[in-house]
């Protein structure tokens, strides 16, 4: 997050009350110890995040990270099933860049983890975490298109 802007420099997200954007998924996840349906959602909050920050992931991880991510949104598969498909990440293989190799470039999002905080309200974060999930899937997936076109 850049100090200077109050915006996380990848996401975009404002930072709250002094929470950046990394504070803020923090918080985030630590709701789900109090809110059972939030914490069924934790793989859509951990890879929405992740999606939006995706300078701190190599390529091949960041690949099977969008499939997996839509596997479970457009074809229902389950975490246990996704959990049992990333064996290939076990072990020693590296899935993180290094700090120094890491280039984040700036993304306009139109809903962020920012929006699921919401100041700090913990009440209706599912919905939200939803809605987020969903709103990143349709902006892949328009990316994805133009992508193809060009």
């Amino acid at each position: 997050m850049s100090r200077s802007s109050g915006c996380c420099n990848e996401c975009g997200a404002a930072a709250s009350a002094g929470a950046t954007c990394w504070d803020q998924f923090g918080s985030v996840l630590a709701w789900e110890w109090t809110d059972p349906e939030l914490q069924a959602l934790h793989f859509l909050t951990v890879a929405s995040y992740n999606l939006q920050h995706p300078s701190r992931f190599t390529d091949e991880a960041l690949a099977g990270l969008r499939s997996a991510f839509r596997d479970h949104l457009e074809r229902g598969v389950s975490v246990a099933a996704l959990r049992r498909g990333a064996s290939a990440f076990d072990g020693n293989r590296r899935v993180v860049r290094r700090e120094s190799e890491r280039r984040p470039v700036l993304r306009e999002w139109p809903m962020t983890i920012a929006h699921v905080y919401a100041s700090g309200r913990a009440e209706g974060a599912a919905g939200r975490v939803r809605a987020w999930a969903e709103t990143i899937r349709n902006e892949l997936e328009g990316a994805d298109t133009a992508a193809a076109g060009s």
